[in-house]
């Protein structure tokens, strides 16, 4: 009996440049992924999508008649919850509104430029196509923080952190880390070191917009930045993070791992080796194999571990490999995780 062949993943592309359309339908096009419809703005989308559904939309920001940002916002009022993924070419300045499109309800991003090398594009794209048409959009709508508003902000100690929170996330981890660490204690009695798999040029900004919402000091890590009590320090694209003898940090820009810099798994394992059991490591939502051996190293070293469960993740990838490994000791939906991290903080003071 013949294998019956995998129907392709069926793709739209959302773009008022009819070269932009064709260039990254050909980029794009296989055996695994085919575009069958275009649009030229979000409104013309719209219309189309009365009357079929893609399996993932590939969608341009900046638009006549309805740009993107609005289009993801009318999707989600609408319920039309088709994993979208921003194929944009947005200067540093864009950073903000691809931060936004996250927040809103897009899976991941892209960014286009007269330069992108053809094959290592159509490489990216094809992984995080599979990635999106794989992924739970629903959760990025459950995880919107719009209402959120800061806590108070406690006075903390200057000196080193005694106990660590080291936190890992990747496709989806935006919104769910801003959730995430609205809902920690302000005053929590530790460091915490935040590991979000983006390219270079996102992370300021997203460290700035973490301030805003979660009620800590966040910022991006730079060499030499002492671990605090209370401080977040997010590691800073295309950077490892890495946490020395001294408890600070070190910048590596050493090979990626996994496909990734920063890796979770490098701040992890620097960590473990200085702070020993006085650690709580977590894993949120993303795709790949990363924090796995990082979090099984932390277990080792008698440390605690958390990760996201199934159910709230918008992908599955990176929890389920730390299950796999036995290195899980706790598996909670999003919404208990904060509790439970204070509650294991508590127990090592």
């Amino acid at each position: 009996m013949m294998e019956q062949k995998l129907k392709p993943i069926d793709v739209w592309v959302i773009n008022d440049s009819n070269y932009m359309r064709k260039f990254i339908t050909d980029i794009i096009t296989s055996d695994d992924i085919h575009v069958s419809n275009y649009a030229t703005d979000g409104h013309d989308a719209l219309q189309k999508l009365s009357v079929r559904k893609p399996n993932v939309i590939l969608l341009d920001l900046e638009m006549p008649k309805m740009d993107g940002l609005t289009f993801i916002e009318k999707m989600a009022e609408l319920g039309n919850l088709i994993p979208i993924i921003i194929v944009s070419n947005f200067s540093k300045d864009g950073t903000k509104i691809v931060l936004d499109a996250l927040e809103t309800g897009a899976v991941d991003f892209v960014q286009l430029s007269e330069e992108s090398d053809k094959d290592k594009l159509r490489e990216i794209l094809h992984t995080k196509i599979k990635i999106a048409n794989n992924s739970d959009p629903t959760q990025l709508i459950l995880e919107k923080i719009s209402s959120l508003r800061p806590k108070h902000r406690p006075a903390h100690r200057i000196g080193t952190s005694e106990l660590l929170l080291i936190i890992g996330a990747s496709t989806g981890g935006p919104n769910t880390v801003q959730r995430l660490l609205s809902e920690l204690p302000a005053d929590m009695p530790c460091g915490i070191l935040l590991v979000q798999h983006m390219p270079k040029g996102f992370t300021t900004q997203f460290a700035s917009r973490l301030e805003r919402t979660s009620g800590f000091i966040v910022k991006e890590a730079q060499e030499g930045d002492i671990i605090k009590d209370g401080h977040i320090l997010l590691a800073p694209g295309d950077y490892h993070m890495i946490v020395q003898q001294d408890r600070k940090i070190h910048l590596d820009s050493s090979e990626k791992r996994f496909g990734v810099r920063p890796s979770v798994n490098m701040t992890m394992v620097s960590a473990s080796e200085v702070y020993g059991a006085s650690i709580v490591g977590v894993i949120l939502t993303g795709m790949g194999h990363d924090g796995a051996f990082g979090m099984k190293t932390i277990k080792k070293r008698g440390g605690h571990t958390i990760v996201q469960d199934e159910k709230t993740c918008v992908i599955y990838g990176m929890p389920k490999a730390v299950v796999d490994l036995n290195a899980a000791d706790y598996i909670l939906p999003i919404d208990k995780i904060a509790n439970k991290i204070a509650e294991e903080i508590e127990n090592l003071v």
